[in-house]
């Protein structure tokens, strides 16, 4: 039997009286808060710990998941592989993918405090200018690149490399001005498979050139990739250094494996207006109704968010009027003009020395390669499955040529047009549905992994993805996971590009700098093999190849834009939402166009810029940033449309810090007794 309770008076938090709610687990809360957050992912803990920064500010957090820590292999490089499917995933699927012959795919989303930050493939990337710049053209003020720019250096700490002599710090370079002393750390991988730097130095086949930096304004351009670690080779996720940084303050509470349920307004003044949560206590079945006397910030993701407003009354009329639900306003954007990502991969059959894939060969290999890792911080297990990209910009007039031009049309030329992925396993691999119902595999009808094989992949994913789906809800529960339509390859320009990135990936794998680590026949392809694609084979066959294939990369964005409502937003530049009051969302969904990159430093870079707004409307000011270097070059603080990168490569590692101070890499010796010392 839900019941809510309200109990006696006590003292509690920031120094202010209300009464509070005692859960059976043994926490108690507040019975109103000045913010309540529903969903405490990546930007969640971000404006949880900013915004009680303020000491009168008290803030709830409300999360369905649990704390990431339940999952052993949450924190390592090599562990995260291994993280769909777990207590920290919410395990959702697609619908039916019409432009991929009707294929059901598994969508990876992060359920823990921390959110995906908790999941992800670590790549920490911040996307080019213009792609901001862009979102002010669109009706956007104050979110250009020169607005987000400093937020992203305030939020970020960098740590050099591990001075380990066994391990290859090529091209691991970066710009000191780019970072500061923020929560989140961001650094490398330790090991490097020796392929890794091939497909570095191969990447000019492309027109890919070798840079210092990817996180200062320009996103075109490979190097090794910087990663969400922190100086011991552990995952820095939003749990790990917003949530941790600010756990101990009296002015915020975080509850996990609570599920909220529904919106609560008070529709009786001539706006309604939000004034709390309903939720369950997942522990305990408990029900419990919590208010909030400033505003409801929603940051449940691209598809929670929608599906909350959705069930709560806020959203389009059809499902509004299909389950009863009480319109409090109706606008036909909730849901809609989902944004997301997309990959598929060319495999390579590779010397065993060469590539990291062995390690995930079988049981035996994989908890070797852990141990190890968590005796002397040494092996296998210190890298991820691929956190080096490299970002291919075109030209309007190759654009063109392949049948792209829409996305010129659309603003989005001088940008980062496909991401080409280093994989150090056979990817992709996982479990996915088709048409009919029927379990089956990636790429059942080409090659299959085999455990005493090692390979690479080289992957693609479409930076510019025009093709635009929806979310929409089942039923009026959260309890319910949504109807998930990414609709992948809906607009022809995705197709177009896919193709191009098709015969790009098999002029990768032909350079010597990769062909040299490869086995077999035409540079050691299996995936899909020229029994399947001929070397003169049309789009057409390509295609069916990609469509095969082609799975997410978990970047689904754009449900509740930031856009005017007339032109399909949700929420205005401020994160309010269109004719309700109290209320805003602050996560991934408010994307009006998805950044040419991996989408966890953008959401960090965007939640900072929320807490920013709420302190300025609130009548509080953040703690004085570090002062933030010039912009990018090229006007307005983007990027010439060039390839060109401002920071080109050079023979130096380590570029100098503007300061005149050098960074002290940690000897070897420091990072084992630090490591050692946190487990005795």
């Amino acid at each position: 039997m839900y019941r809510p309770l309200f109990l006696a008076a006590c003292l509690l938090g920031a120094g202010s009286s209300s009464p509070i709610h005692r859960l059976k687990r043994g926490t108690n809360i507040l019975a109103e808060y000045d913010f309540i957050i529903a969903g405490g992912g990546t930007a969640g803990m971000v404006l949880a710990n900013r915004l009680t920064e303020v000491p009168e500010f008290r803030v709830l957090v409300i999360e369905a998941g649990p704390e990431p820590t339940v999952v052993i292999n949450y924190e390592s490089p090599g562990g995260n592989q291994f993280l769909g499917g777990t207590a920290i995933d919410w395990n959702f699927y697609t619908t039916p993918q019409t432009h991929l012959d009707d294929r059901i795919l598994f969508y990876r989303r992060g359920k823990a405090v921390g959110g995906s930050s908790t999941t992800n493939g670590l790549y920490y990337g911040r996307g080019t200018a213009s792609v901001y710049d862009h979102w002010v053209e669109l009706g956007n003020p104050g979110w250009g690149w020169d607005d987000l720019y400093p937020l992203a250096i305030k939020s970020t700490h960098f740590n050099p490399p591990i001075d380990d002599p066994d391990w290859d710090h090529s091209y691991t370079t970066w710009e000191p001005s780019a970072y500061s002393d923020g929560p989140l750390q961001i650094g490398y991988q330790g090991y490097v498979a020796p392929s890794c730097v091939g497909f570095i130095e191969a990447c000019e086949i492309i027109d890919i050139p070798i840079v210092e930096e990817l996180n200062a304004g320009n996103n075109t351009g490979v190097k090794q990739g910087t990663g969400n670690l922190d100086g011991r080779l552990r995952r820095s996720s939003a749990f790990d250094s917003y949530y941790q940084q600010a756990k101990s303050r009296p002015n915020l509470d975080v509850l996990h494996d609570s599920n909220v349920e529904k919106i609560v307004f008070d529709t009786t003044g001539k706006t309604p207006r939000a004034t709390g949560l309903q939720f369950t206590d997942h522990l305990t079945g408990e029900f419990f109704v919590v208010s909030a006397s400033k505003e409801v910030i929603i940051s449940g993701g691209a598809f929670a968010s929608p599906q909350l407003l959705i069930i709560s009354g806020v959203g389009p009329q059809e499902p509004l009027d299909k389950f009863g639900i009480e319109p409090v306003k109706v606008n036909e954007n909730v849901g809609q003009h989902l944004n997301d990502h997309h990959v598929f991969s060319v495999v390579a059959l590779a010397q065993e020395d060469s590539t990291n894939s062995v390690m995930y060969a079988n049981a035996s290999t994989q908890e070797a390669a852990r141990e190890q890792y968590y005796k002397d911080l040494t092996g296998h297990w210190t890298a991820p499955s691929g956190i080096t990209n490299g970002f291919q910009r075109m030209s309007e007039q190759k654009l063109r040529d392949i049948g792209a031009g829409a996305v010129v049309d659309a603003g989005l030329l001088n940008q980062s047009h496909v991401e080409f992925l280093y994989e150090d396993a056979f990817y992709p691999g996982g479990p996915t549905f088709f048409g009919g119902g029927a379990v089956q595999t990636e790429s059942q009808a080409y090659y299959r992994p085999k455990s005493s094989e090692s390979y690479f992949s080289l992957t693609a994913q479409t930076c510019v993805a025009l093709s635009r789906g929806n979310v929409t809800i089942k039923s009026t529960s959260m309890y319910d996971d949504p109807n998930i339509n990414p609709n992948y390859y809906e607009h022809p320009a995705d197709r177009a590009i896919g193709i191009n990135a098709f015969k790009d990936l098999r002029k990768l794998l032909s350079h010597p700098k990769l062909q040299q680590f490869t086995i077999g026949p035409n540079n050691g392809e299996v995936l899909p093999g020229l029994e399947n694609v001929p070397e003169d084979a049309d789009d057409d066959t390509i295609f069916e190849f990609i469509k095969a294939n082609t799975i997410p990369n978990w970047h689904a964005s754009g449900t509740c834009q930031m856009l005017p409502e007339e032109d399909g937003g949700v929420v205005d530049p401020r994160l309010r939402v269109y004719g309700v009051d109290n209320l805003r969302v602050c996560d991934i969904s408010i994307f009006p166009f998805l950044p040419d990159v991996n989408t966890v430093g953008p959401t960090y870079m965007v939640a900072e810029k929320c807490a920013e707004i709420f302190k300025e409307d609130w009548g509080s000011k953040s703690p004085t940033p570090a002062p933030a270097p010039a912009p990018a070059p090229g006007s307005g603080g983007s990027p010439p449309p060039s390839s060109q990168n401002p920071y080109p490569a050079s023979s130096s590692s380590t570029p100098p810090s503007p300061s005149g101070t050098s960074y002290q890499n940690p000897t070897w010796e420091d990072i084992v007794a630090a490591r050692q010392s946190d487990n005795p």
